[in-house]
């Protein structure tokens, strides 16, 4: 069984291996064009979800930075204009963690609008 793939049925729409000659689930007969045409539908489907899966990644940890770098900044602004001194917060944890999601989401991303297949 060398580079099985899955499909879904053009008729019940249960996956079906692409090896097989009928569907297990309601008996219908798979063409050759019929497995080719499921294997790469199902090929670009499965492209798109992990384009959009990073894409929410690098949003997500776009925002969570940008947000907790606004709150220091603006805290350190506020402590050093404040006549009787202050204190600030240096949020390190929520800027690292959104940086990393940004950047695993950028790794992701390019890795599939890189790939050909």
């Amino acid at each position: 069984m060398p580079d099985v793939k899955v499909f879904p049925c053009p008729f019940c729409k249960e996956f079906v291996a692409s090896d097989a000659t009928q569907c297990r689930f309601c008996k219908l007969t798979l063409s050759e064009a019929t497995i080719k045409r499921g294997v790469e539908a199902q090929a670009g489907a499965n492209k798109r979800y992990r384009r959009d899966h990073y894409l929410k990644h690098m949003l997500t940890g776009l925002g969570i930075f940008a947000a907790s770098s606004l709150i220091t900044v603006g805290s350190v602004w506020a402590a050093f204009t404040s006549e009787r001194g202050g204190f600030y917060v240096v949020a390190w944890g929520f800027i690292i963690t959104g940086a990393a999601d940004f950047i695993y989401g950028l790794y992701g991303f390019l890795g599939e609008a890189l790939t050909k297949k």
